[in-house]
């Protein structure tokens, strides 16, 4: 009797072993892959979490004219000293301004914002405001070795404020004007703080999670799929900042009387002016809320674009909020 063939047999066995073999490639491929997704989006994440300080603070300014007075404080919760410069204002009587207005500049910036400060020193400062600029945690001269985005910045204004309380009169009446990520962070510190009386918030994000997420592929030149994702995810597993969480559209809805300006242009590549119109939709039951979009201004820019009319519109806010 002849025996059976084994052919078929070992031609199966060799089938299983070529599938295993190849499932484990598979399965090692996908665990490179995704394991290159998680150490490209911590790259991403430490970058923007950690970007090199600009610490020239030089204003340019005649100082004869423009008195000014280096200053320091602490963020109000944790040990970072802030570092910035006190403007007092102009004032014939001889007794210092009680109304001062606090310049919070954004993302990779310092207290100068650009060359934003000194326009609103030279203007306010003769209008009988005081006007204090300071370095957010982690920028220009500042203590910290983190930027969050507004999740802890926040802090360091309200110091900013417990600060002012603390020069007699100067704190009496405090207004706000914070510029891109700096107007984020003053329309969250303005939700906590009872002393801030007026806050202009100058093309801001509605979310930091939403701009990482929308704005990755722009500045990274990454894909949105997976990294987006990915990096918003390092960023609160890693460096425990929930970027989802620094919210103004939502933040806003806890200020229905405190008076609110934001200002975006409609040119802003950076920031959308989408982003303004959110969070004005989430302010459309207070009454001391107002908008304005300057035509075919890019970031941060109607102080230049529209001085004329920027100082008019900024002028009759504060006038009307802050002070007597």
């Amino acid at each position: 009797m002849s025996q059976p063939s084994l052919q078929p047999a070992l031609t199966f066995k060799g089938r299983v072993k070529k599938h295993k073999k190849l499932l484990w490639g598979l399965g090692i491929a996908l665990i490179l892959i995704v394991a290159l997704v998680f150490f490209i989006s911590y790259k991403v994440v430490d970058t923007l979490l950690h970007h090199p300080r600009d610490t020239n603070v030089s204003y340019e300014l005649n100082m004869e004219k423009t008195p000014y007075e280096e200053v320091e404080f602490k963020s109000l919760k944790n040990d970072n000293t802030i570092r910035g410069t006190f403007f007092p204002a102009k004032v014939s009587s001889g007794i210092a301004s009680n109304k001062t207005i606090i310049v919070v500049h954004g993302y990779t910036s310092n207290r100068l914002v650009k060359g934003r400060t000194p326009k609103l020193v030279e203007h306010f400062v003769p209008k009988g405001y005081n006007v204090l600029s300071f370095d957010l945690s982690s920028q220009g001269k500042s203590d910290g070795d983190l930027i969050t985005m507004g999740l802890r910045e926040k802090y360091d204004l309200l110091g900013a404020v417990d600060y002012l309380k603390s020069r007699d009169q100067a704190g009496d009446h405090i207004g706000v004007i914070g510029f891109s990520m700096g107007a984020a962070t003053s329309l969250l510190a303005t939700s906590e703080s009872d002393d801030i009386q007026a806050v202009v918030a100058d093309s801001p994000f509605r979310n930091a999670g939403l701009f990482l997420r929308e704005g990755l592929p722009f500045f990274s030149g990454l894909p949105a799929f997976p990294f987006s994702y990915t990096s918003t995810w390092m960023a609160d597993w890693v460096f425990n900042v929930d970027l989802d969480s620094v919210s103004p559209m939502d933040t806003v809805k806890k200020m229905q009387d405190k008076p609110v300006m934001l200002i975006h242009g409609t040119g802003d590549q950076q920031i959308s002016y989408k982003n303004t119109e959110k969070i004005y939709e989430s302010l459309k039951d207070n009454p001391n809320a107002e908008v304005w979009y300057p035509q075919n201004t890019e970031h941060i820019d109607a102080i230049n674009h529209y001085p004329t009319e920027y100082f008019q519109r900024v002028d009759q806010f504060m006038d009307k909020y802050v002070g007597p």
